[in-house]
């Protein structure tokens, strides 16, 4: 397994073998309307560097876009790119703003994994979403072990696939079919009927190796069974939405464990009315207001896809996207013009790791009134091994 298994090691890989990278970053925020104290925003809407987003306002309506550090006008945080069959850790992170009426503050850097664009701001009903597995790995099979050996570090234990091929696939598995993955190794598996069956190790059993080029298909590109992703719906355009403070709710997803039927608990999110670009919808102060992320039925540890998704009362006009994402680190921010550090190697959470393919974006939450165009400056610190 990668990783460091020692501060000697994590010493040699670094100053040795040169496993090191480190990315400046600046970015405005909502280059439309100042933000209000107790509000978040998603920085992807900022200019700066990386530059601003033009990819979160387009696509089709309700259909989930995967993203990752190399997709074409997502203005993710640079990271050094894949380091397979290594792992990758931030272990240093700055930031600091020059401007007078932005602290004290937060940022929240996340793996941005994918969104869904919703232009229909105006249908009150509960609108089903479009969730379409697509290629993540080719794979081959071993009869006499059940065991497959697959490409693709990223693939996370009780995913949820399905497979396909350009011939036959291995006897013992089929086309159209939901299976779950027994995580062997970070390229090794094996697939079983059902989540609970994977839970306890009860693989199916391969008798042939099948014919052709065989390909596992799933729905996120990272954290691939749904464990830490939440959340968000922010304003992903320069044209405000309409004057409107629906309940915002997510009245059917999949959680972690695979269960759908999962829903936004009774005291539902309330979006604010004509919010600008970059707002997460429903920050702020007061009832109905929480941030930076959608509140999850009791018990669930993230969200694996969203099924539905309802607005109460029509936007009248504008749109939204809904991202899933991974919180990574934050980085509280006190005093203007000093700079906010965190050493990840000693403080919690320890080492946290960048997966192949992430697409680094910021949060911020905003304690105090913060004018538009308000820049943040810092820099993060990537090790692997």
């Amino acid at each position: 397994m990668a990783g460091f298994s020692s501060m000697d090691d994590f010493i040699q890989e670094v100053s040795a073998n040169g496993k090191f990278v480190r990315t400046d970053w600046n970015k405005n925020m909502l280059p439309t309307t100042a933000a209000v104290a107790g509000e978040w925003s998603c920085l992807a809407r900022g200019g700066g560097n990386p530059g601003a987003d033009a990819l979160y306002n387009t696509g089709t309506n309700l259909t989930f876009q995967p993203v990752s550090d190399t997709t074409t006008n997502a203005a993710g945080i640079q990271h050094g790119g894949n380091v397979s069959p290594d792992y990758k850790h931030i272990v240093n992170a700055s930031a600091f703003s020059a401007a007078a009426t932005t602290m004290p503050a937060v940022l929240m850097l996340v793996d941005l994994v994918g969104f869904y664009r919703v232009t229909s701001t105006t249908t009150i009903t509960s609108q089903a979403m479009t969730n379409t597995l697509s290629s993540f790995s080719t794979f081959t099979a071993d009869a006499s072990t059940d065991i497959c050996t697959h490409t693709n570090i990223n693939l996370m234990p009780y995913t949820r696939v399905q497979l396909t091929t350009t011939t036959t696939l291995p006897a013992g598995l089929s086309l159209a079919t939901d299976y779950y993955v027994i995580k062997v190794t970070d390229l090794t598996c094996k697939f079983a009927t059902s989540y609970a069956n994977a839970v306890a190790g009860t693989a199916i059993n391969i008798t042939d190796a099948g014919t052709g080029t065989h390909t596992i298909n799933t729905l996120l590109p990272r954290y691939t069974n749904g464990a830490g992703l939440q959340a968000f719906m922010w304003a992903n355009n320069a044209t405000p939405l309409g004057a409107a403070t629906p309940n915002l709710s997510l009245p059917n997803y999949t959680n972690s464990a695979q269960s759908s039927g999962r829903a936004t608990p009774t005291t539902l999110p309330i979006g604010k009315t004509a919010a600008a670009n970059g707002l997460i919808l429903y920050s702020g102060t007061g009832a109905g207001k929480y941030g930076p992320f959608m509140p999850l039925q009791s018990g669930d540890a993230g969200i694996a896809q969203i099924n539905n998704v309802q607005i109460s009362v029509s936007y009248v006009s504008g749109e939204f996207s809904i991202g899933l994402c991974k919180p990574l680190i934050v980085m509280p921010m006190t005093t203007i013009g000093v700079a906010s550090e965190r050493d990840f190697m000693n403080q919690l959470p320890s080492l946290p790791r960048v997966y192949d393919g992430a697409n680094l974006q910021w949060l911020i939450y905003h304690g105090a009134n913060t004018p538009t165009n308000s820049a943040f400056y810092g820099s993060l610190e990537f090790a692997f091994g």
